[in-house]
C-alpha cells in the first residue's frame, strides 16, 4: 500500500508540475510591487480550468504525504516511547591490575 501511495505521489507531483507551467501569466513584474498588469483578477476570472485542476491535484498531495507518512512500513510505535526503553550504556569492568584513567591519584 505504502508503495502504491508513493507511486501516485510522484505522478501526483508531476501533474502539479505540468499544470502550474500551462497556466497563463497574470500580471507581470509590475503587478507585483503594486502595478495593475492585466486587472486584478485577469480577463477571464480568477478560476480557469488549470488552476481549479492545481487545487485539486495539491490537495491530493497532501493528502497522498499524509497518508504515506501514517503507513510507512519503518515507522512502529512512538519515539517518545522507544526513548524510556533505552537503558544506559554499560561500562566493562577494568583488569585487576589496570588504573582508571578518570580517577584521581592516590595520596600517599
Amino acid at each position: 500500500m505504502y508503495y502504491f501511495l508513493l507511486v501516485v505521489f510522484i505522478i501526483v507531483a508531476l501533474l502539479i508540475i505540468v499544470s502550474v507551467l500551462l497556466q497563463r501569466s497574470k500580471g507581470d513584474v509590475g503587478s507585483a510591487f503594486g502595478g495593475m498588469g492585466q486587472g486584478v483578477f485577469g480577463p477571464e476570472g480568477i478560476d480557469t480550468i488549470l488552476t481549479k485542476i492545481t487545487y485539486w491535484l495539491g490537495m491530493l498531495l497532501m493528502l497522498t504525504a499524509l497518508l504515506m507518512a501514517i503507513l510507512h512500513p519503518s515507522k512502529r510505535g512512538s519515539l517518545i516511547k522507544d526513548e524510556n526503553k533505552r537503558s544506559a550504556p554499560v561500562e566493562q569492568p577494568k583488569p585487576a591490575g589496570q588504573k582508571d584513567s578518570n580517577s584521581s591519584p592516590s595520596k600517599p
